[in-house]
């Protein structure tokens, strides 16, 4: 790929459009200067520059061309016209499939030293295997991008990188190591007032603080992000950041405060079909489970699976292995199984990694109810396969564990060894 100078690039786009030198004149600017300018023998001012992208604009316009340059293009040099090539082309890059064009783009990029692009390019591979749900890779790709950044001190998509990084671990169920990030995110995002991700750091630390068991902290964290969400213009932002509030008290046994706080979300919602619905019933079915009030539960689980299989059938899962746990707790094992096959599939389709390590975890505890202590080993296995797959280290050696517990308690020495050497794989 061939990039211009100034000078080439208006003699290259007034060939184009088959216009004489002559008619690029202007006041101040003659043939003989556009002549020295096509030459590499004199440069360019913005002002002079403009005026010879609007005639360019012109004779496009008359010719039935799509032109709409401006001064800075036609000003830009061989290297920032590269990384202007560059930049459009990534932004067209959004599939594996397209994957290998970046290519290119590596190449561009280390023959006019452009680190942004390199490090941009490696946020576009992160990207599309985040969306593919290949957490480890994508993870890799955004280190690599963050250690180009870090070294030549680029701060800009510094923000979105440790916040994705934090996504990526928080995915692969390593809640600590994503806060470390999130942490990081936030920071920068403070430094260069970048609001998105203030608010997505915020909630995203508030999660992982209440994922790994500590409600007091996360509170802190929801403030931070309410104080700079604008709850008109993201209604659903302001309710999931809410929801975690809510679930903060429901982990302190504060449950009558939880229920204050997701009721009253309910009642902002008018249409009785909104997707958000589905979210907040589950979460008060939830609550009343552990308050012991099965029958309010069933009602509002009962109430989110109606909105989820009709309007939100990917996050259907959630209120189905939720609804399992209340049949558990009820002592209905048979309908907890039905309940928890079909989540568990949906889960498995969508890589929702949370909700398949919860839904087999539960499964397992069916089936040991039910005496079926072979279907508790396939369901482990069939776990295995995905956590590997995914890169899930710890969730993985805890299932060899398991799994060479089952084996052990079956007197199958040589299965049981298999496992324990994998889960040594890991440790090593």
């Amino acid at each position: 790929m061939e990039f211009l100078t100034p000078g080439e690039r208006v003699k290259k786009i007034r060939k184009m459009l088959k216009m004489k030198q002559r008619e690029l004149q202007a006041e101040n600017i003659t043939r003989g200067f556009i002549s020295m300018i096509e030459g590499n023998r004199t440069t360019m001012s913005r002002e002079t520059a403009s005026i010879i992208a609007e005639k360019f604009n012109k004779r496009a316009q008359e010719l039935g061309i799509d032109l709409n340059i401006d001064g800075d293009y036609l000003l830009m040099t061989p290297a920032e016209e590269a990384e202007y090539y560059c930049i459009q082309k990534l932004s067209r890059i959004n599939t594996t499939e397209n994957l290998e064009e970046l290519k290119e783009i590596f190449e561009i990029a280390d023959e006019y030293k452009l680190k942004r692009v390199t490090a941009l390019a490696y946020i576009k591979i992160g990207d599309v295997m985040y969306k593919n749900q290949h957490f480890q890779e994508a993870f890799i790709n955004y280190h690599r991008a963050l250690d180009i950044l870090l070294l030549n001190n680029i701060k800009e998509q510094l923000p979105y990188v440790y916040n994705m990084l934090g996504a990526c671990k928080v995915a692969l169920l390593e809640y600590s190591e994503a806060i470390m990030y999130f942490q990081r995110a936030l920071e920068c995002a403070e430094e260069v007032n970048d609001i998105e991700i203030k608010i997505k750091a915020s909630y995203n630390n508030a999660l992982c603080y209440r994922l790994i068991g500590k409600p007091t902290v996360l509170i802190d964290y929801i403030e931070k992000c309410l104080s700079v969400l604008d709850k008109e213009k993201d209604f659903e932002h302001y309710v999931y950041a809410k929801s975690i509030e809510a679930n903060s008290y429901r982990d302190m046994k504060e449950y009558d405060k939880a229920l204050e706080i997701f009721k009253r979300l309910v009642e902002e919602i008018k249409d009785n079909d909104n997707p958000l619905l589905g979210f907040l019933y589950t979460n008060i079915g939830e609550i009343y489970m552990e308050k012991n009030d099965f029958e309010k539960s069933m009602e509002y689980f009962n109430e989110a699976e109606r909105i989820r299989r009709k309007e939100d059938k990917n996050l259907l899962s959630h209120t189905l292995i939720e609804k399992a746990n209340l049949y558990i707790k009820m002592g209905l094992y048979k309908e907890a199984l039905f309940s928890l096959e079909e989540g568990i599939e949906i889960s498995y389709r969508n890589k929702d990694m949370e909700y398949i390590v919860k839904g087999s975890y539960l499964l397992a505890e069916v089936y040991k109810k039910l005496g079926n202590k072979q279907a508790i080993i396939e369901a482990y296995k069939r776990l295995t396969n995905i956590l590997q797959n995914m890169g899930s280290k710890k969730e993985t050696l805890k299932t060899y564990i398991e799994l060479a517990l089952l084996y052990i308690e079956n007197n199958d020495v040589s299965n049981a060894k298999y496992f324990l050497e994998k889960a040594r794989e890991i440790v090593e």
